[in-house]
């Protein structure tokens, strides 16, 4: 057996660190004295510790990692670890794109370009859209987190042989929109109806929209939500629904930030401008 002290040198874990797995149910030790409540821990303790490690290095929360102690199972170790692979893929990339961004910044900036005057001009038009069938989550969330739910009704789409019929749409529901909190819904267009106790398609309601289309970073998109809404303005319409972005080309394309592609949309009606007369 192992004291706290002996098994937080080879765990290389602080003794309060251990005392709070202790108190969460993570990690209990093997054995605890009743008279002194000193903590002791066995030979087979060392390979959980350590495995705790490893997964708290792979980004696992302390919640997460109880969930894996507590099933040990192999297909569901397996499948927490590819999604926390394809997480940290995803933050890669996004680093990766952030950086070649800046070096460009820098190369504009050496020409004598102002990175901060935007030279961006937005066609703008009016369209009536059809109603559709689309597979939709709707939560409260970082954006950071936004393909994790774009991933979950993917998996639905395949799961249940269904086919695609459409580009990604997410609807943003705040009046004050915070990154961190957002009340976004996140709509797939698909072939037909389906119901299941994970999830279920809805109509996509159609009606007339003003939009524009936006090339570059999604950083940079409020570009075009400030065009959009001086048009909406200027041309006597008002906007009756939360707005929707649709995504014709993103990460997924492996292209810079830069060549991105996304369409911003406002369902809009006509104002009722009276007149009155004596």
């Amino acid at each position: 057996m192992y004291t706290i002290g002996e098994f937080s040198r080879i765990g290389k874990v602080s003794t309060k660190m251990l005392r709070h797995y202790d108190k969460i149910e993570l990690l209990k030790p093997d054995y605890t004295n009743p008279n002194n409540g000193y903590r002791y821990y066995s030979k087979d303790q060392v390979k959980d510790i350590l495995f705790v490690n490893k997964l708290k290095k792979y980004g696992f929360s302390l919640e997460e990692i109880g969930k894996v102690l507590k099933k040990r199972d192999s297909e569901y170790l397996q499948s927490v670890i590819q999604q926390k692979l394809l997480d940290l893929t995803q933050e890669i990339r996004k680093s990766q794109f952030i950086l070649k961004e800046m070096e460009e910044n820098i190369e504009q900036l050496k020409k004598g370009a102002d990175i901060m005057i935007s030279k961006r001009k937005f066609d703008i038009a009016i369209d009536d859209l059809k109603p559709m069938k689309v597979l939709s989550i709707r939560q409260t969330i970082s954006m950071e987190d936004i393909s994790k739910i774009i991933g979950k009704i993917f998996e639905n789409i395949y799961k249940n042989q269904l086919t695609l019929a459409g580009e990604i749409m997410t609807i943003y529901y705040d009046k004050d929109f915070d990154p961190e909190n957002a009340d976004v819904e996140v709509c797939i267009p698909v072939n037909k109806h389906l119901k299941t106790e994970e999830i279920s398609t809805k109509t996509f309601d159609g009606g007339l929209v003003a939009h524009t289309t936006f090339i570059g970073p999604y950083s940079e998109i409020g570009e075009a939500y400030a065009a959009l809404m001086e048009w909406i303005d200027k041309n006597d319409y008002e906007v009756i629904r939360p707005p929707f972005d649709k995504y014709i080309k993103g990460p997924g394309a492996g292209c810079s930030p830069k060549e991105f592609i996304t369409e911003v949309y406002f369902p809009v009606k006509k104002k009722c401008n009276y007149e009155v007369t004596k």
